[in-house]
This record gives structure tokens, C-alpha cells and sequence, in this order.
């Protein structure tokens, strides 16, 4: 852990052992319970499957159209 001074715009630097995971931009959700403060990281569902990449072999599944996938997949045309 260490020590963090709130300036005079009540913004906190989190000292360095801390911020491991975390990124600029990332969301957190600060609670208080009385005297202690807890910062924690959101995670959101969404985001993180959006994130996903999916291939097959070296071709990127994004970038496949249907009939790429339907050649994959051997499926049949009703």
C-alpha cells in the first residue's frame, strides 16, 4: 500500500503497488464505510466479451463473411 494526499481539485494520485490492473480511462466504483474509503475496479460483462478476438487458424473471425464461415463450418444453404 502507501500513502495518497486528495489536492485542492479532490483528486487522489493512487500510489504506484496500487494502480497494478489498472489503466487510464478505467471505471471504478468508490464506496465509504464510515472511516474507510474502498476504490475498486467496475467490470463490465460487455466490454470485456466485446474485447474478445476470435479466430480460426490465422484468419481473424471478424473479418470472415457467412460464406467463409458456411465452407468452415460445412453448412448446407436451406
Amino acid at each position: 500500500m502507501g500513502k495518497a494526499k486528495i489536492d485542492d481539485k479532490w483528486r487522489i494520485t493512487l500510489p504506484a503497488p496500487v494502480r497494478k490492473g489498472l489503466k487510464p480511462g478505467d471505471e471504478v466504483i468508490v464506496e465509504r464505510l464510515k472511516n474507510v474509503i474502498i476504490i475498486r475496479k467496475t467490470d463490465d460483462p460487455l466490454k470485456m466479451f466485446r474485447e474478445i478476438e476470435l479466430y480460426i487458424g490465422s484468419k481473424k473471425l471478424k473479418t470472415a463473411d457467412a460464406s467463409e464461415a458456411k465452407h468452415i463450418y460445412r453448412a448446407l444453404k436451406n
